[in-house]
């Protein structure tokens, strides 16, 4: 497997993914984007300068996907906005290598970070808690991408020192 910078030639694979493993995930969440809405997100993020993202591969076939960057509302921090792999390549290691490259590339030029996930993802939680983020808090707020309902999310942070 190999991780790199995502390139515009990748928004169909990226999107696929990134929709397939969130279908998955997060089966029965209201109005989550279509796939259409998500290949939209990933040429904005490719255009954005301050998303940084990455994909994992396998014999040239995307598998899972990356957006790091500046924290959003936390001045001096690094973010981790988006980890998903495609469901058939759940425990195969691919996403350990992401968080990896998201740690390796965020402690570069931040010494600490952020990111959110929703609270009912108990696999993606017990990910991030064994790469050493530590919960903060869970919360309540309108998410976007989920139509703005109010969304329970869980809060981790990590030193990357």
């Amino acid at each position: 497997m190999l991780v790199r910078a995502a390139r515009v030639e990748d928004v169909p694979h990226a999107a696929r993914v990134h929709h397939e493993s969130s279908e998955a995930a997060y089966a029965g969440v209201p109005n989550a984007p279509t796939l259409a809405r998500r290949e939209g997100l990933w040429r904005e993020v490719l255009a954005n300068p301050e998303r940084w993202p990455y994909v994992v591969e396998s014999e040239r076939e995307v598998v899972g996907v990356l957006i790091i960057g500046p924290a959003s509302e936390e001045a001096d921090a690094g973010e981790l906005y988006a980890i998903y792999v495609h469901p058939s390549w759940w425990g195969t290691g691919a996403a350990q290598r992401l968080i990896d490259c998201a740690h390796e590339q965020l402690a570069t030029r931040f010494r600490r970070a952020v990111l959110t996930v929703l609270a009912s993802n108990p696999r993606a939680r017990r990910f991030y808690e064994r790469n050493g983020w530590v919960l903060e808090q869970v919360k309540s707020e309108p998410q976007p991408l989920f139509g703005g309902a109010p969304t329970e999310v869980a809060l981790y942070r990590k030193s990357l020192d």
